[in-house]
């Protein structure tokens, strides 16, 4: 698989499960994506301060953002949400922050004008993954840190992970990435420094500081 390939675009798939799909990702999350949900969640912890400005990039439903704010990591005014779906934008209307409708591969907003992009489980799903992550690396201001969680063709463990596995892929909710491939495509980007997180199951989660220069 090269990530430079285009792929089906799934906005509309997601812009139909939008009502359902907490459900299905607590699912993901307890079964497959748990631990790589909860490394990326330390990591803004960890790196981002208070005063950070951060763009959740494929937002779905909110469910970080709301974390992020009731754990006060960053508070409202320094989030910015960004999803192609207007139904799942219509989900994060309790969060009183900016909102951009529009996708990864296209944002809406200028040179580094963020100091910390995260994005779970979205990159899988973008028709252009290779321009996703052009555009992430581009929107990071000299320094700023990307947190990355995604599908990744991994080993999955034990049945369950195996049947979930199996279960995307005949829904066509998106596709498993090679690790190495993401890795190297944020590392021609403009990446300083990338570090791929230990995690279990058919998923990665990487860190990666962009170039100061």
């Amino acid at each position: 698989m090269t990530l430079a390939a285009t792929y089906p675009d799934l906005a509309g798939f997601y812009e139909r499960l939008a009502p359902g799909y907490d459900r299905l990702h607590r699912r993901w999350l307890r079964h497959a994506g748990g631990e790589a949900q909860a490394a990326l969640e330390a990591a803004v912890r960890v790196f981002a301060s208070p005063h950070a400005g951060l763009l959740d990039a494929g937002c779905g439903t909110g469910a970080f953002a709301r974390r992020l704010i009731s754990e006060e990591v960053i508070p409202p005014a320094n989030l910015t949400l960004l999803d192609p779906s207007d139904a799942m934008l219509r989900r994060c209307v309790d969060i009183l922050c900016e909102k951009a409708r529009g996708r990864l591969e296209a944002m809406p907003f200028e040179d580094g004008a963020f100091d910390v992009v995260t994005c779970a489980w979205a990159l899988e799903t973008s028709a252009r993954p290779a321009k996703a992550i052009e555009e992430m690396q581009r929107v990071l201001r000299p320094g700023g840190l990307l947190c990355l969680a995604f599908c990744a063709d991994q080993p999955a463990i034990g049945i369950v992970q195996k049947a979930i596995r199996q279960s995307l892929n005949l829904r066509g909710a998106g596709r498993f990435l090679p690790l190495g491939v993401v890795r190297a495509a944020i590392e021609t980007t403009g990446a300083a420094k990338v570090v791929s997180v230990p995690v279990t199951g058919p998923v990665a989660m990487l860190v990666a500081e962009r170039d100061r220069s």
